[in-house]
């Protein structure tokens, strides 16, 4: 089956091949400025109406693939955590080794490839907690959609983050990874003087987004200006960490929220 019908990849910029410690994984072939999109692709695999998590509606999705389709899902790699697997005994009512080995299998391929669906080739991108890449989802496409959100050059491995975790530890973030079966060795969490100095920006990270939290539940003027520096803060450490994903919109937003409840209007069309 031509794999195109999954993925539109422009003159192919990139290629996907063996990554070390890692199996395989997307790399660019040339240089990829900041803002590109890398790839446009539809869901190999979507349970639709069910929850994502529920087996039995991930059995059927699969089983409802044409062949064709059944084998390009199969390619990729499975890896199911015991909390997954004590959920799927659940929801199949049956212990996980009496599945049948093609339903484990996949089960465990959705366990750890899935953005809430299943892409071919966007799947096939590996973790890191310092992503080059941002996913996500177009519904006016209808396809997963994934952005360079910085310059990467040839022979640069593609890498998303898989949990929200840039406002999080070290400690945080590797217990979290632990349903996919792996502990990240990413520039944040290697065991260097930088890595080090990165975990401190994440530390003081944590700690502004706990207190905004509190924060959100207190409408006194000084408590909004509080907020409003610590939005500030956050935004500014996330963008010289190059932490230019989804959590800062989130960030963004906080920050234009608390300067319009402070009369700060213009600050807040920023």
């Amino acid at each position: 089956m031509d794999k195109t019908n999954f993925a539109c990849i422009a003159d192919d910029p990139i290629e996907v091949r063996e990554a070390a410690r890692k199996g395989l994984g997307v790399f660019a072939r040339i240089d990829i400025r900041r803002g590109t999109r890398i790839i446009s692709e539809s869901a190999l695999l979507e349970v639709g109406d069910e929850k994502n998590s529920e087996a039995k509606g991930i059995v059927l999705a699969f089983e409802q693939l044409a062949p064709p389709q059944q084998e390009l899902f199969l390619q990729l790699h499975g890896y199911a955590c015991n909390k997954f697997k004590r959920a799927a005994e659940r929801e199949m009512e049956q212990a996980w080794q009496d599945i049948s080995e093609l339903h484990r299998t996949v089960l465990s391929i959705y366990a750890a490839n899935a953005f809430g669906k299943v892409f071919w080739l966007g799947s096939r991108i590996n973790h890191s907690c310092l992503p080059n890449v941002n996913f996500s989802y177009n519904p006016a496409l209808k396809q997963g959609t994934f952005h360079a959100i910085r310059d990467i050059v040839a022979g640069e491995e593609l890498t998303v983050m898989y949990i929200n975790g840039t406002n999080r530890t070290k400690s945080q973030r590797q217990a979290e990874l632990k349903k996919w079966g792996f502990s990240c060795s990413c520039p944040a969490c290697e065991d260097t003087l930088q890595g080090q100095k990165r975990e401190e920006k994440r530390a003081e990270l944590f700690a502004l987004d706990q207190a905004l939290a509190v924060h959100a539940f207190s409408g006194t003027a000084k408590s909004l200006e509080e907020a409003l520096l610590k939005a500030q803060r956050m935004a500014s450490i996330q963008n010289s960490e190059g932490l230019v994903h989804r959590e800062l919109r989130v960030t963004y937003h906080e920050a234009a929220s608390y300067s319009l409840r402070t009369g700060r209007l213009r600050m807040a069309l920023l």
